[in-house]
């Protein structure tokens, strides 16, 4: 990794919609550091009814989310989707860049006239979506090799 970026040209920021394959480095940097890049994989992540993004910083992807059709028996929404693999590398960490890969994501469902959307957040992520409204459901529960998370949620 370079040094800490010290500061974000806003301009040079492009969110585009790409596929599942080119999550699969930015996943692997940051969520499954030391595993075997298999595991970075969804099996839901080559359907139709999946959307992935990237977030561009002077044209080099620095942040990726994925948006899966997927139904959790603790909502009783039909149109649901799951947020999974939301990830910004470390050197551009703090510049908002979650905040707006997500913000691109929810807005996105809304125009599909999806319902909720959920996801299993890890413990140390959990200020990040409470501050973008999302809310927690039930106590922390441990996900093997991955580590404890919270099941969270918000109505679109």
């Amino acid at each position: 990794m370079s040094k800490k970026v010290e500061a974000i040209n806003n301009s040079e920021i492009e969110i585009k919609q790409i596929n599942g394959l080119e999550t699969i480095p930015i996943r692997h940097i940051v969520l499954r550091k030391g595993k075997p890049i298999e595991t970075c994989t969804f099996p839901e992540d080559n359907l139709n009814s999946s959307f992935h993004f990237g977030l561009y910083y002077q044209k080099k992807i620095v942040g990726v989310c994925s948006f899966l059709l997927d139904q959790s028996p603790s909502f009783k929404e039909s149109k649901q989707y799951r947020l999974r693999a939301m990830a910004v590398l470390e050197d551009y960490q703090g510049f908002h860049f979650g905040k707006q890969l997500l913000t691109h994501g929810v807005h996105f469902l809304k125009e599909k006239e999806i319902e909720r959307l959920w996801f299993n957040a890890r413990v140390i992520a959990l200020n990040f979506y409470k501050n973008n409204g999302f809310e927690t459901i039930g106590n922390v529960f441990d996900i093997p090799t991955v580590g404890d998370h919270y099941l969270m949620h918000k109505k679109l």
